[in-house]
């Protein structure tokens, strides 16, 4: 708040600074109903450095010239049956409207341009159409702003832009190009149902209030990056339907990417999730990227879908990474990861090839019943606990060197001995058979399933067991 303080004077010193544009002259101070009879009459609204007084109301333009002089703005005017018509071009650049601003419902026909201009008060333009270029760009809300179910048929310009207080762009659409880069939102904001039918682009965008794009519909290319989300963000049941990245994002609070479908290519590289992250049920129909990120909150990825590529490579887990039921079309990639806590995999199928080579897995790694149609390499990877219960799989590149703790299962031991045999690693196979007959006499200590044993040393070795040292 400090820092919105501080850029708000130093804003007014250089708008107001000049004496020939002083506050106190009467040529920088303009009445509110000017402007609003300029637009009644269709007359181009052009100001720079001007101090605006009054309200500008979207209701005041049904009436005629005369009586917008006459009535005093304080005048609550009835509510207009249908849109109001605007057919001037507003130009207001490097100004300051005191008074409120109510454009609700309102067809702006031509260009709206309010560049680095404060509002001082609550600022609305809900249900409203722009059919040509629109720019707040380098303006202050320093209230409330709405844009909610408003319709930007061109350009919509919010470089820049920031909100002091709650805004709202819920619902609405906008048919070009919408720039929010280096936009900031010290409150809450919402998107929710907003549509971009054109590219949408949040560069270096500060949200630090909650952000919600729930529902929101993607049509072209999306740029989030390097943007922060300080507080809770969701795009839960949002539809990107063309190529999205978040490249260096952090979310320092809850991320919620629930559902989420993903058309084109996508890319989370270097992000930064500080606070706990959501993806059950997300759709990646296309490349999928979460290279070098940070997931030290946790991470859930729960029935998710990856319909081609999905690369984690050099990306750090700190709390439980959940894969559960997720399906891996395509060529999974974890190299190089390290989950400090336990990683669930259990019930997913991989039908590429899947890399674990050089991930770290401090706590357990569960693959029960996950089935991989291809290759599976743990080449040069530490786990300290693995459960390979019903899990499938041709060739598993897992050296029992690396693993510290396998859960016993019968037909985990024996398909992994097996899996030693088909790859020739022959000191291994022996290893894992050794640790296999260990287990069993643990789990079966008594004189009385000594035959029992025996039989399974004579299976698992395919030798007598009577050349082996005895192991009780």
């Amino acid at each position: 708040m400090k820092t919105l303080v501080a850029i708000i004077l130093i804003s007014l010193i250089v708008l107001f600074a000049a004496p020939k544009t002083a506050l106190g002259e009467s040529s920088s101070i303009v009445s509110a109903d000017e402007i609003m009879v300029k637009i009644r009459l269709g007359l181009p609204v052009e100001y720079d450095k001007v101090a605006i007084k009054g309200n500008l109301t979207s209701e005041r333009l049904g009436l005629t010239a005369k009586q917008i002089l006459r009535i005093p703005f304080e005048v609550k005017m009835p509510a207009s049956d249908g849109p109001i018509q605007a057919n001037s071009s507003i130009v207001i650049r490097n100004s300051i409207i005191y008074g409120r601003v109510d454009f609700k419902n309102t067809v702006f026909h031509k260009p709206v341009i309010f560049e680095n201009t404060f509002f001082v008060e609550n600022a609305s333009f809900e249900n409203s159409t722009f059919e040509e270029d629109t720019a707040f760009a380098h303006s202050m809300f320093m209230k409330t702003a709405s844009f909610a179910d408003s319709r930007f048929s061109a350009k919509a310009n919010f470089l820049q832009t920031y909100f002091n207080g709650s805004s709202s762009f819920s619902g609405t659409q906008f048919g070009d190009i919408a720039d929010f880069s280096l936009a900031r939102f010290y409150s809450d904001v919402q998107f929710s149902s907003s549509q971009f039918v054109s590219d949408a682009v949040f560069g270096e965008t500060d949200f630090r209030g909650r952000a919600n794009f729930i529902g929101s519909l993607f049509s072209k290319a999306a740029q989030f990056n390097k943007t922060t989300f300080e507080k809770e963000t969701t795009f839960e049941k949002a539809n990107f339907a063309g190529a999205v990245q978040f490249l260096g994002p952090v979310f320092n609070s809850t991320a919620d990417f629930i559902s989420a479908q993903f058309a084109e290519d996508v890319s989370f590289n270097e992000a930064q999730f500080m606070g706990p992250a959501f993806f059950a049920g997300a759709r990646f129909s296309d490349l999928a990227e979460f290279k070098d990120c940070h997931f030290p909150a946790g991470v859930d990825f729960k029935e998710s879908d990856f319909g081609i590529d999905a690369t984690f490579c050099n990306t750090s887990f700190g709390q439980q990474a959940d894969f559960t039921a997720s399906n891996f079309l395509g060529f999974a990639d974890f190299c190089g990861s390290n989950f400090a806590c336990d990683a669930d995999f259990s019930n997913s199928g991989f039908r590429g090839p899947a890399d674990f080579s050089r991930a770290t897995f401090s706590e357990k790694i569960n693959l029960h019943d996950a089935q991989f149609r291809k290759n599976v390499h743990f080449e040069s990877s530490k786990i300290n606990k693995i459960n390979l219960t019903q899990t499938r799989y041709e060739w598993l590149f897992l050296k029992w060197n690396s693993i510290n703790h396998l859960d016993f299962d019968d037909g985990a031991y024996q398909t992994l001995i097996d899996n030693y045999k088909k790859l020739q690693w022959q000191a291994d196979s022996s290893d894992c058979s050794s640790t296999y007959l260990e287990a069993i006499v643990q789990a079966a200590p008594n004189d009385s399933h000594l035959w029992i044993i025996n039989g399974i040393r004579s299976l698992v070795l395919g030798t007598n067991s009577s050349s082996f040292p005895c192991l009780i």
